[in-house]
C-alpha cells in the first residue's frame, strides 16, 4: 500500500469516528439541555441552547475543516484499483483441481481456511444484527415502557437503551467488512500461488466450493434446517415482482398503522405543542 492509500485510509478512519463522537457530543448536550432545565420548567430558551452548544463549537469547526481537507485534497492521485473480490472472480476459473508440490497444498489450505473466516464473519455480524432488532423490537412492543406522561425522558430512555445495540451492530458490520477485505487479499495471493505451482493438466475447480458445500451441509443439520430453509426461501422470493411489492405494501401498511396510533394517542397534539415551544422560546418566532 502506498503513502498516498495509507494516508488516505487513515484520515477517512479518523473521520468517520470524529463524526460519530461530535455526533454522541450533540445527543449528550440536548439531554442536559433538557434534564438541566426539566426542575425549572425552563428548557429550550435562546441563551440556554446557545450557552450549552457553544461547548461543541470548536468540535464542531475542526469536523467541518477535516471534511472540507478531504474535498478538496489533490497532492495525490488515487487510481482505480481493482477490489480483491473482483479479483477472485476472475482467478476462481484458473485455479486446478490437484497439484503434486508442498505449495499448493500448503496454499490450498490457507486458500479454504481464508473462505471460512469469511463466512464466519459474516454470519457472526448477522446473528449480532438479528440480536439486536430482536432485542429493540422487544422493548418497542413492550407497552410498559411508554406509560407514562413525559414522552421526552421515554424518547432519552428508549434511545439510551436501543443506540448501544445499535452500535455493536454497526460495529460488527464494519469488522466483517474490515475481515473480509484481509481474508480477501488473502485468498487471492493463495490463490495465484495454486495457479502457479498447480497441475494444470487436472482441470478447474474453484477450492470455495468445498467451502461452500460444507457450509450447506452443516446448515442442512437439523438444529439449522430452519436457517437454510429461511435462505432459500427469501432467495427464491426475492427477485419476484409480487414478493417486493408485498414488501413494499407491508411497510405502506406498518406506516400508516403507526401514524394513526399517534395520532390517537394524542402524539400529534404533543408534537405541536412541542413545534410551538421550540419556536417561540428558542428560535423566537411569534
Amino acid at each position: 500500500m502506498e503513502k498516498s492509500e495509507k494516508f488516505r485510509l487513515l484520515y477517512s478512519i479518523f473521520l468517520g469516528l470524529f463524526t460519530v463522537a461530535v455526533g454522541i457530543a450533540i445527543i449528550c448536550v440536548a439531554a442536559d439541555i433538557y434534564y438541566s432545565g426539566k426542575d425549572t420548567g425552563v428548557i429550550y430558551t435562546r441563551e440556554i441552547v446557545s450557552e450549552k452548544l457553544l461547548s461543541l463549537a470548536i468540535p464542531l469547526i475542526f469536523l467541518i475543516a477535516a471534511i472540507i481537507f478531504g474535498a478538496i485534497f489533490p497532492l495525490y492521485r488515487v487510481k482505480a484499483k481493482r477490489q480483491p473480490e473482483e479479483t477472485l472472480k476472475r482467478l476462481k476459473n484458473k485455479i486446478p483441481q490437484a497439484g503434486e508440490k508442498n505449495e499448493y497444498s500448503l496454499a490450498l489450505s490457507a486458500y479454504k481456511k481464508a473462505a471460512t473466516a469469511r463466512i464466519v464473519s459474516w454470519l457472526v455480524a448477522l446473528t449480532v444484527a438479528l440480536v439486536a432488532a430482536i432485542v429493540t423490537l422487544c422493548y418497542l412492543v413492550n407497552t410498559a415502557n411508554f406509560v407514562g406522561e413525559e414522552i421526552t425522558e421515554e424518547i432519552f430512555a428508549m434511545m439510551r437503551y436501543i443506540l448501544p445495540w445499535f452500535a455493536v451492530s454497526f460495529a460488527a458490520a464494519i469488522s466483517a467488512t474490515l475481515v473480509c477485505g484481509v481474508f480477501a487479499n488473502l485468498e487471492v495471493s493463495t490463490a495465484k500461488i495454486m495457479i502457479i505451482t498447480g497441475d494444470k493438466d487436472s482441470g478447474t475447480k474453484s477450492p470455495e466450493l468445498a467451502v461452500i458445500t460444507k457450509t450447506k451441509a452443516m446448515l442442512s443439520k437439523p438444529a439449522f434446517a430452519w436457517i437454510g430453509k429461511s435462505v432459500a426461501a427469501v432467495k427464491s422470493a426475492w427477485n419476484k415482482p409480487t414478493f417486493i411489492w408485498a414488501v413494499r405494501g407491508a411497510l405502506f401498511a406498518i406506516a400508516v398503522v403507526f401514524i394513526v396510533l399517534g395520532i390517537v394517542n394524542g402524539g400529534a397534539k404533543d408534537v405541536l405543542i412541542k413545534a410551538i415551544n421550540i419556536c417561540t422560546e428558542c428560535i423566537g418566532l411569534g
